[in-house]
């Protein structure tokens, strides 16, 4: 056993390499942090997908700069189907137009009028809440609530990946899934959200797009301008489903089981928040939301389905194996301590 002595010595030795780790990590972060506030002084607010991807990114390799010959490829590894997924987003709508597939608004439309009659819900909850291009305070939290969108998944992933990587595991597949669903139905039912329908197809009454409206009032004016000219996806047609309304349902599911109940509460609020935001601020039909709830649902509960199914194999792998039973016949062999039939036996 080491003496006192030495034992003092190795745990001295050992303190430069934690105080220099620690303070790698700790330069990576504030680098990392900085920089994100100094490109977000000057380009705004980070709401393309491709640019959040890479901000993560980032993140993450300031994160792991303490271990980055381990943690770089699996890094490289790990993120890139998600990586794949957001370029085929981008052309969706290209894909669209190149199969010949027109856009859709009807279905939608009579589907929330059969739910809440005519005029359309947002036409009603515009009107009700006295909705005009000019902002009222409470509108800034809806923005909020809907901006979280942009980031809010993928941030969930990144600090998934770097501290509980079982479950960024689970979470980054069904993230996927959903995406490609989505993608899949972009693709093939390009659709007019509420705005477009209004603004530049003149088919509805007057729909403010609130969410906005706030742009024009936070300083943002050149990521407004980016989103103007389309959604995250570069996409304006990629209405249904609603991924806002996909995510933030995914978001509670995945988590609900564990979670606290304040933190269920929180949940509930955040997507019943994000539908409220969507059909008010005009972005969505009701429909698009349900179609989003639906995949969210559809996605957690086979991931469950295929997980119970998975149960029992891993179980059965990680048993011992039976040992193979030996019968032993009582004679004088046995009594030498030999096997039936061993060698010496007559």
């Amino acid at each position: 056993m080491p003496s006192a002595p030495a034992r003092r010595g190795r745990a001295r030795a050992g303190v430069p390499h934690v105080t220099r780790d620690r303070l790698v990590g700790t330069l990576g972060v504030t680098a990392f942090l900085a920089g994100s506030v100094i490109m977000v002084a000057r380009k705004g607010l980070f709401i393309q997908t491709d640019t959040v991807f890479l901000w993560v990114i980032a993140g993450l390799l300031a994160l792991s700069l303490t271990d980055l010959p381990r943690l770089g490829p699996r890094l490289i590894v790990d993120w890139l189907p998600v990586a794949l997924l957001f370029v085929l987003y981008d052309y969706s709508r290209q894909l669209s137009t190149w199969l010949g597939i027109g856009t859709h608004k009807s279905l939608q439309i009579n589907f929330d009028e059969l739910l809440f009659g005519k005029p359309l819900l947002t036409l009603r909850l515009q009107h009700w809440l006295g909705q005009t291009k000019a902002v009222r305070p409470w509108e800034y939290g809806l923005f909020g609530v809907y901006m979280t969108h942009f980031f809010l998944a993928l941030v969930i992933a990144a600090f998934l990946w770097r501290f509980a990587y079982p479950r960024f595991r689970q979470f980054r597949a069904q993230l996927v899934t959903l995406f490609t669903l989505g993608f899949v139905t972009y693709v093939l039912y390009p659709s007019d959200p509420p705005w477009l329908v209004s603004q530049k197809l003149h088919q509805l009454p007057t729909i403010y797009r609130a969410v906005f409206e706030v742009w024009g009032t936070v300083g943002l004016h050149s990521a407004g301008s980016i989103v103007e000219h389309g959604n995250e996806l570069g996409n304006q047609l990629a209405a249904v489903p609603s991924m806002h309304a996909a995510v933030s349902l995914f978001i509670c599911l995945f988590f609900w089981r564990g979670a606290r109940p304040w933190l269920r509460a929180i949940l509930v609020l955040y997507v019943l928040a994000m539908a409220f935001t969507l059909v008010y601020g005009g972005e969505h039909y009701v429909f698009d939301i349900v179609v989003g709830w639906l995949y969210a649902v559809a996605v957690v509960a086979g991931a469950r389905v295929l997980e119970r199914a998975r149960a029992p194999a891993r179980l059965s792998s990680h048993l011992p194996k039976p040992a193979t039973p030996v019968l032993v016949t009582m004679g004088a062999g046995a009594e030498r301590g030999k096997l039936p039939g061993a060698a010496g036996e007559s």
